[in-house]
């Protein structure tokens, strides 16, 4: 193999090895991220609220999606709507249609264009081929563009070349049918190497829905995928991947009868199917600098009762970083465009007939050393013009000082912007009522939301423990609201969305890690959250309402011996957000190393609280969640 390769894999290998390390390595090694700065940069010289969830974590703690894997992040709002649909965000009330969160798998973005979020339930990345998810908890769309306000979540999957061999894996449960995965890989001669995956699941539905005396929340879902590393030479790196995911499962939906307009409780079956591919070409120049190209393509089209959508969104983006003399410039652009069908239904009809927009604009962004390997500050901007709002602007200035190896502080200032979304900006839809015909209707003089975030943080790193505290005060205005304009006869109310109110969230975070024994790695997440809505005369919040959440993540892993291990998460849920009684629940996963090619685990969630909802906001339309129920599953693992 030329040395150039043998390198490039030695590095790559190197991050793997990371992402297996235990409490002592982490803390010692000084994780490095790309999330918040766009380049690859140590976690400790982080000026931004980051928590790293490692492969060793996910695979130990028995999870069996992405969204299930992101409740083992402290600070993250994850509420279960059934067992297929999730309401997930950071620093703000989670809906099933949150806009704020930008969401990525290697770069690319995977959110929905219809409503700015992310369908969660056809996110079915292979778990074990994640390196790690990197979460940002607060703005990031000086880097990563608009509708990045609350957060930003990056999965990052394993190189091609630790992924060689074959993988498969098989679960089954009292709500799992079965799930089955596969995964072959290899090299492709001396210079690249591949995997190819596919997946099919079918799981049952809960017993209890909060209008129906059986829940319909049963699912199938297949998806199967591949990816191409290619090292050309020591300058050029090579990346492809795609995936396809197909999903048929159940849901409950509240509608409007069509001739009397009462509110009425109906089971469904909906469909989606979506198609990532993605190609990114990374050049070295020199050893101050380097380039990137990514062009990506994302197809995704769904049907549900209510509701048909078909997009194709198109993305380029070029990034380059330098250093010029102690200064470390990133500049980059990005062009994206969407091309939309949206088929009229009983309940949705469009109002412009926008069938394309695009999205285009640049970022630039420096780090000065102000006192060597000490004080740090970072200043950028990102302009954006769009096709709903135009021109957008985020500005941002971090401050990082390590007086001292052990100890990081850090400050940010920035600006974040939410522009509407397409079903904001261009649709009519018929809304559930009590016998007056109600209809939301879209607004084509929409303002973009944009929120000023002051934050603050403070981390401390020791041979043994850690600790990361953020403080952040957000205040936003031309926030989304509704405004009820009734006709003269009272037979249609319309709910006009307006852009006129403000928003002030603030709270914190605290994560301390300990490892008291050799054998015992321990975990405490604190997280706090209040909201304060400022709404003029006649309007109402569109998302959420005022409110608090406060939120307790105890975690622990055990290794009895080299074999054996288990694996404990408790979560304590309690605030007012989610129209919900305040809970808590237990986590527990036994995992036995059978042989080194074979492992087996045993996972019971939930335990401890019985059914329990996880979300009933009244304001979510068509939206009806069920009792999230204890469950248990075995998984069988091996790998050749």
């Amino acid at each position: 193999m030329p040395n150039n390769v043998m390198a490039q894999d030695e590095s790559v290998y190197a991050l793997e090895e990371l992402s297996s390390l235990d409490f002592d390595d982490l803390m010692a090694a000084d994780v490095q991220v790309t999330s918040a700065m766009k380049r690859l940069q140590n976690m400790s010289e982080t000026a931004a609220s980051i928590y790293v969830l490692t492969n060793k974590e996910i695979r130990e703690s028995g999870v069996t999606s992405v969204p299930q894997a992101l409740k083992l992040v402290p600070g993250m709002q994850v509420r279960q709507l059934d067992n297929n649909q999730w309401a997930i965000t950071s620093r703000s009330t989670a809906g099933k249609h949150s806009s704020k969160l930008l969401v990525m798998v290697d770069g690319q973005s995977i959110y929905n264009p219809g409503f700015a979020g992310v369908y969660w339930e056809t996110l079915n990345i292979p778990l074990y081929d994640i390196e790690r998810i990197e979460v940002i908890r607060g703005q990031g769309g000086l880097l990563w563009g608009s509708n990045a306000t609350n957060g930003v979540i990056n999965i990052i999957s394993k190189h091609t070349s630790d992924t060689r061999g074959t993988f498969a894996q098989v679960v089954t449960g009292d709500q799992i049918d079965h799930k089955a995965d596969f995964r072959i890989g290899g090299g492709l001669g001396n210079y690249s190497s591949f995997r190819v995956f596919a997946s099919t699941e079918e799981t049952d539905a809960s017993t209890k829905s909060t209008k129906s005396t059986i829940a319909n929340d049963d699912g199938r879902k297949k998806s199967v995928g591949g990816r191409i590393d290619l090292s050309l030479n020591d300058e050029f790196s090579f990346i492809t991947q795609a995936q396809y995911t197909s999903i048929d499962m159940g849901q409950n939906l509240r509608l409007a009868n069509l001739d009397t307009y009462q509110r009425v409780y109906l089971q469904d079956q909906y469909t989606r199917e979506h198609f990532q591919i993605m190609a990114k070409l990374e050049q070295t120049l020199s050893s101050t600098s380097n380039q990137m190209i990514q062009a990506s393509v994302s197809s995704q089209q769904g049907e549900q009762l209510y509701y048909k959508d078909d997009f194709v969104i198109t993305d380029i983006d070029y990034q380059m970083n330098t250093l010029v003399k102690d200064v470390q410039i990133d500049w980059g652009l990005n062009y994206r465009y969407t091309s939309i069908s949206i088929d009229e239904t009983d309940y949705f009809t469009n109002i412009q007939n926008i069938d394309s927009y695009n999205h285009f604009g640049g970022f630039l962004q420096a780090q000065f050393t102000l006192l060597p390997d000490e004080l740090k500050l970072i200043i950028g901007n990102r302009s954006e013009k769009n096709s709903f709002t135009g021109w957008e602007h985020q500005p941002m200035a971090r401050l990082l000082w390590t007086p001292h190896s052990k100890h990081t502080f850090w400050a940010a200032i920035s600006q974040g912007v939410r522009i509407p979304s397409l079903l904001e900006y261009n649709n009519r839809a018929l809304a559930s009522s009590s016998g007056i015909k109600t209809e939301i209707v879209g607004n084509a003089d929409l303002k973009s939301e944009k929120s000023i975030s002051k934050e603050l943080g403070y981390r401390y790193t020791e041979n043994s423990w850690g600790i990361d505290v953020s403080l952040f005060h957000t205040k936003a205005r031309n926030v989304l609201a509704v405004e009820a304009i009734p006709n003269a006869t009272f037979t249609l109310i319309n709910l006009n969305f307006v852009s006129d109110a403000d928003l002030t969230t603030y709270g914190g975070e605290a994560v301390i890690k300990w490892k008291p024994f050799d054998k015992i790695t321990t975990e405490l997440g604190y997280s706090i959250t209040a909201y304060e809505y400022d709404l003029p005369p006649g309007t109402t919040e569109a998302i959420g309402f005022d409110s608090y959440l406060r939120q307790v993540i105890v975690k622990s892993q055990y290794a009895l011996n080299p074999e054996h291990s288990i694996a404990a998460i408790y979560r304590i849920e309690s605030g007012e957000a989610y129209d919900t009684a305040d809970f808590s629940v237990l986590d527990l996963t036994w995992n036995w190393q059978i042989t080194p090619v074979v492992a087996f685990s045993l996972t019971g969630n939930n335990l401890l609280y019985g059914k329990h909802l996880e979300y009933n906001n009244t304001n979510e339309t068509y939206t009806v969640p069920t009792y999230i129920e204890a469950s248990y599953y075995a998984k069988i693992t091996a790998k050749f």
